[in-house]
């Protein structure tokens, strides 16, 4: 192509390069006018466009590849469309545009034709929003037209840009208006063309009206909570308040009017067995039945059981004896709930009697289980007792004759 020297020619070309400047201001402006129209008529139902289907017609201006030999100018854009998640939608477009050739005064001179076709995924934000931003990327066909009788290439383009959807009236309906704007960068994949650059970019503006039909997804509808009822009216006569439950404190702890240890006093009983046994007799069985009680308010306490025996027998003998008699009171009281992480089974023999071996009372005494607490706590009392005198009868039993003074 050969452009004219002269100077006049050259001052109408700058003009006409300062006149498509203005027509992309012109554009960018009616963009911002549409925006502003349509605000005061924005939706406030929003519901979710997953499923619809949707068509758009846009008016385009296309900011041309500066090595291109053609002029910045306006095009049209029509697409389909699928919303086939909350945010996601793919479409079909097809856009064309004709664009004067530099150099050449008015609409005189050839024309240079973009027709793209592209299928485009898009992003959507805010899916229950009346502005709803996205971005948006593709690939498709364009096909490149110069002149009538030059050169008609075809080749892959790749698009990427932002844009922007704005609700007009109800977005819960049926069918639903948008006002669409987007701005996209194009490249065309094409070389070794005499009239086309090598892979050229292209900015491309766009501002229309998207039209969506299908039911959209409803919202997931907010109940509200009951109201609390209405207090019941206090009735003008007397009501008697029934009996209270028996209460069945252990013995030694006070309560309040609920039946609630409110004493932090723990008594402990040693309990005694009888000769040469590690049976729990029926005294001692109850005598441990307080002594879980008392123990199951207090489960920060650790507890060591101490097994004993008299003096009859071997040291060994007694040791082994008295061994088995503090594991049987420990399964006793695990099995009565306590937790046997806190308990400790220790047998002692015959080192440590309470009482003298020469009588059948003082060894039964001495045949015992108390208890130690190894922990201590400020606020708890500790309160250890010797066995009851029921107990240390039934101790009694079971002693050879030959033994008993």
């Amino acid at each position: 192509m050969v452009l004219k020297s002269q100077r006049g020619n050259e001052l109408l070309l700058h003009a006409k390069e300062n006149g498509e400047q203005m027509k992309c201001f012109k554009f960018v402006g009616l963009v911002v006018a549409a925006v502003a129209v349509t605000t005061p008529v924005l939706a406030a139902d929003v519901w979710n466009d997953t499923g619809a289907t949707y068509i758009d017609a846009m008016l385009q201006y296309s900011l041309l590849d500066d090595k291109r030999i053609s002029k910045d100018d306006f095009g049209f854009q029509g697409g389909l469309g699928y919303n086939f998640a909350p945010n996601f939608a793919l479409e079909v477009n097809y856009g064309t545009g004709s664009y004067k050739i530099k150099g050449f005064a008015g609409n005189s001179g050839p024309s240079e034709q973009l027709r793209a076709a592209s299928l485009d995924v898009l992003y959507k934000f805010f899916p229950n929003s009346i502005f709803r931003p996205y971005i948006l990327a593709g690939s498709g066909e364009l096909q490149d037209r110069i002149g009538g009788n030059f050169d008609d290439s075809h080749s892959w383009l790749a698009e990427a840009g932002v844009g922007a959807l704005t609700g007009i009236g109800s977005q819960s309906g049926s069918t639903r208006l948008q006002l669409r704007t987007e701005a996209k960068y194009r490249r065309e994949f094409i070389q070794g063309n005499a009239f086309i650059p090598n892979n050229p970019s292209d900015v491309v503006f766009g501002v229309g009206l998207q039209l969506s039909f299908g039911n959209p997804t409803r919202p997931a509808p907010v109940v509200a909570a009951a109201p609390a009822p209405a207090p019941a009216p206090i009735p003008r006569e007397v009501v008697v308040a029934p009996a209270p439950e028996p209460c069945h404190a252990p013995a030694g702890f006070q309560v309040d009017a609920n039946c609630r240890i409110i004493e932090q006093t723990v008594v402990v009983r040693a309990v005694d067995f009888e000769f040469n046994s590690t049976q729990l007799t029926a005294p001692a069985q109850h005598t441990l039945d307080e002594v879980a009680t008392a123990l199951l308010t207090q489960p920060e306490l650790k507890v060591e059981i101490q097994g004993h025996t008299d003096s009859i027998g071997t040291d060994s003998y007694n040791l082994g004896l008295s061994q088995r008699r503090a594991d049987a009171v420990k399964a006793y009281l695990v099995a009565r709930g306590l937790n046997a992480s806190v308990l400790t089974a220790k047998g002692f023999g015959k080192s440590k009697p309470i009482a003298g071996n020469d009588t059948a009372e003082g060894r039964a005494q001495n045949r015992r289980v108390a208890f130690e607490v190894t922990n201590g706590f400020a606020h708890v009392i500790v309160i250890k007792e010797r066995a009851s005198d029921d107990s240390t009868q039934a101790a009694k039993q079971g002693e050879p004759p030959a033994l008993k003074k």
